[in-house]
């Protein structure tokens, strides 16, 4: 298959010539633009996936924060009981 953009000097002469060539031509060009599409909707798929993953990355840092959070009030009650304890035995 040639990618031939000029027209050859057989073209010149016959119309024939000229319109297959022209179809190739189109042929061609259509299946270039095709995988380009193609190309195009793999990207798409991909970043689709890749917001999805940062969606979930962001998801379970948000828990992960909960979670330090929870434990670090956890362990400040704990520390604020123990000076009451140890408070209360002075007194």
């Amino acid at each position: 298959m040639s990618t031939t953009t000029e027209p050859s000097n057989l073209e010149y002469q016959s119309l024939e010539v000229h319109v297959d060539k022209c179809s190739m031509r189109y042929e061609q060009m259509q299946q270039k633009l095709t995988d380009i599409d193609t190309q195009f909707q793999k990207i798409d798929n991909r970043f689709d996936r890749i917001e999805e993953r940062m969606d979930n990355i962001e998801t379970d840092f948000k828990k992960g924060n909960n979670n330090i959070i929870v434990a670090l009030v956890g362990a400040t009650g704990t520390i604020i009981a123990a000076f009451v304890a140890i408070l209360a035995t002075m007194l």
